[in-house]
């Protein structure tokens, strides 16, 4: 396949690595001193299941526009959540002299990426999905350290027998390619599932300047995990996505055992990036908000952590 990596940072590096070695064509989209690095010294990547040391077709993304978009089989978008309107934008005046489309698949943090994307684009073109037990960061520009399994589920946003055999397709592409990878029929649950544990872990690991195994080997701590946990499933609910407190526990015993590991929101802390505050927790808290219900725990987290970075700023 020809793939392009939108926001190639940890995770996307890592799979695109994985993608290359397993002898796909990929484009590492990127910025700043990472692009650079890529294009000069190119993409160094360390896992337990992988060493990759290699030049890459490293771009930013007005490079990738002057390609043309139909020599692509898929789009896979790694940024940041709150980037999604500006990229389904840019890909809507992409797109508009070509022959046929690519299709664009996020793996990002959040529930709604997929729809803000089908509101530019066709809803056919709009592959829903999720990575989990991944732990993978930029050390320094052009190097990644990953630990983890990456195991992904994949879904169609909107019922359609081509896309369904592409996300099948694809499926097989990412398990060839050593990323254990499922097809679900309902991927809107799987996302919800994997809010449940970014609003349990991600922003309090950021507030308090811990890994997630402090957290989950606290006992008064694991307990207010648990507490944001169940405030995600029942957000969820609210928009009749089928989570059960089955769910919850089964999440919240998953994080409890994958490896202490620095969530997204702590490592951007780090490194004074922007949060996906809004995108994790403000979406648990506007939904229930909106049914007339309170979110305690999440409204708590996040309020202090947006307090912290007010007074630093």
């Amino acid at each position: 396949m020809t793939l392009a990596i939108i926001g190639a940072g940890g995770v996307g590096s890592y799979f695109g690595a994985k993608l290359l070695s397993a002898g796909h064509d990929v484009s590492f989209v990127a910025r700043g001193e990472h692009l650079r690095a890529m294009q000069e010294k190119g993409l160094h990547v360390s896992h337990p299941s992988l060493k990759f040391a290699s030049k890459v077709d490293a771009l930013d993304m007005p490079s990738l526009m002057k390609r043309n978009p139909s020599s692509f089989d898929a789009l896979i978008v790694l940024t940041k959540s709150m980037e999604t309107p500006t990229i389904a934008k840019q890909f809507l005046g992409w797109f508009a002299s070509a022959s046929s489309f690519p299709y664009v698949l996020s793996l990002q943090n959040g529930v709604e990426n997929e729809a803000i994307l089908s509101d530019f684009l066709p809803k056919e073109c709009v592959i829903g999905g999720l990575t989990r037990k991944i732990g993978a960061h930029v050390i320094k520009p052009g190097v990644v350290e990953a630990v983890g399994m990456a195991e992904t589920i994949l879904g169609a946003f909107v019922e359609n027998d081509k896309t369904h055999l592409f996300v099948q397709k694809l499926c097989d592409v990412l398990n060839e390619a050593n990323i254990p990878t499922t097809v679900t029929p309902d991927i809107a649950q799987e996302l919800w599932k994997k809010l449940i544990i970014n609003n349990g872990v991600n922003a309090l690991c950021a507030l308090l300047g811990v890994k997630t195994g402090v957290l989950m080997h606290h006992p008064k701590l694991s307990s207010l995990v648990f507490g944001l946990m169940q405030e995600t499933a029942k957000a969820a609910r609210v928009l009749h996505v089928n989570i059960s407190e089955q769910d919850v526990g089964e999440m919240f015993e998953l994080i409890k055992s994958f490896d202490s590991i620095k969530p997204s929101m702590l490592v951007d802390l780090e490194y004074g990036r922007a949060l996906e505050i809004e995108e994790i927790c403000g979406v648990v808290i506007r939904i229930l908000n909106e049914a007339g219900q309170d979110a305690p725990y999440t409204k708590t987290i996040a309020f202090l952590l947006e307090f912290n970075l007010e007074e630093k700023r």
